[in-house]
């Protein structure tokens, strides 16, 4: 169901006034629709440009420039042809993500502060750049900090027995048990990733923090929010022997065969070729990295249906003009394909970590080495290692 449509303004920190969005619900698995067929293999690949800092997003516009968000360091770039870098923003501060385009505009995403930096300014902006000036579109903290959308989502473990909820009280850090029992979600927004309609007129966010699809509508300056539904895990040995061993966090046996109710934290969307919506996911916590999946969202009704699970920490997708979906699994050092008309991930190429994918006619763009290298203790930071790469796409017969 969708959720109410809110003027876009700015507004101070208050309790929940409106009521939050309806949940989306998720379907068993649907296929990706099939153009015209064919398989889709990777042709040469070259590095278009080097050095970079966590560039997390890349679109592609007109005269074959990309465009390069460097995350972390607040820098929008773009990219010609022939790998000139230009810095079109730069907003030290603020992380710059979500970028797409759309007929010469260039729309991205600004955030800063949240639960985990409490004392900087809470910014999380819908924006976009208009013959090389930036405008607000949408104070998505704003509205955020109003109605806290996923703040009805059930998280954590359900329906557990007194005796284990006991047992994770005494064994836990409080800042571990908050997340562990059940709860809803914060107050954050964390913009990441946005589509436009062919119009202009829409434009969809996927919001990593509130959990939540955006839909922005330029005309009318309103912001209406589908708040996704958890993603329902039953724990497993593999899965607490992986909780312990990639967070330090030991579980009791207690919790085996229950239900953990993770944060949905959609990281990309794009267009599809059926008019459809999709988008990666990447559950919060537990952060175990097979999680992941794509799923589908339809924007006039809401429904979200899966397409494909079992990924590993997907945070980019793209469709080729063939109905080809591509996304990048960061952590798992590869760039998966979902051929049209089929609902398994398959290897189109390994790739060190690509954060993002973007096709443009017949050559997959793609932003790798996406995250900074941890420095030896004493030791001067590493050199930007971040790339943008283009590899050719080549087709067989149908």
């Amino acid at each position: 169901m969708q959720g109410r449509s809110t003027p876009i303004v700015a507004a101070a920190l208050a309790a929940v006034l409106l009521s939050t969005a309806g949940a989306a619900t998720a379907s068993p698995a649907v296929t990706v629709s099939a153009h015209r067929g064919g398989a889709v293999t990777a042709g040469d690949t070259a590095e278009v440009a080097t050095g970079l800092v966590s560039p997390l997003r890349v679109a592609t516009g007109r005269g074959n420039t990309a465009y390069v968000s460097q995350n972390f360091v607040g820098k929008l770039t773009g990219i010609d042809r022939n790998g000139t870098a230009t810095t079109l923003l730069d907003r030290p501060g603020i992380e710059i993500g979500g970028v797409s385009t759309n007929k010469g505009d260039v729309y991205f995403t600004e955030s800063a502060g949240g639960p985990m930096s409490p004392d900087d300014p809470f910014v999380a902006n819908l924006s976009v750049l208009e013959k090389g000036t930036p405008r607000v579109i949408a104070d998505l903290a704003a509205l955020e900090t109003e109605n806290n959308y996923d703040g009805g989502n059930e998280y954590g473990f359900q329906d557990l027995p007194a005796d284990c909820t006991e047992q994770l009280t005494q064994q836990l850090p409080p800042d571990v048990l908050s997340f562990v029992l059940p709860h809803g979600g914060e107050v954050y927004s964390h913009p990441y990733a946005t589509a436009a309609s062919h119009s202009g007129r829409y434009v969809y966010v996927a919001d990593a923090g509130a959990n939540v699809i955006w839909t922005v509508d330029t005309r009318r300056d309103t912001a209406d929010a589908t708040v996704l539904e958890p993603v329902a895990t039953t724990f497993t040995p593999e899965l607490l022997a992986s909780v312990k061993a990639q967070q330090g966090v030991e579980l009791p046996e207690c919790v085996l065969g229950r239900t953990y109710n993770s944060e949905p934290v959609p990281t990309d969307i794009e267009f599809g070729p059926d008019g459809l919506l999709y988008l990666t996911s990447l559950p919060g916590v537990p952060e175990d990295p097979t999680l992941g999946s794509v799923r589908s969202f339809d924007p006039e009704s809401g429904d979200v249906e899966l397409v494909v699970s079992g990924l590993t920490s997907p945070t980019g997708l793209a469709f080729d003009r063939r109905g080809n979906l591509f996304v990048a699994e960061l952590f798992a050092n590869r760039i998966s394909v979902i051929p049209a008309g089929t609902e398994e991930a398959v290897l189109f190429r390994e790739a060190p970590q690509p954060a993002d994918v973007e096709v443009d006619g017949k050559y997959l763009y793609a932003t790798t080495r996406a995250l900074p290298a941890e420095p030896e203790s004493g030791a001067a930071p590493a050199e930007p290692q971040g790339t943008l790469e283009r590899t050719r796409l080549e087709y067989g017969k149908r």
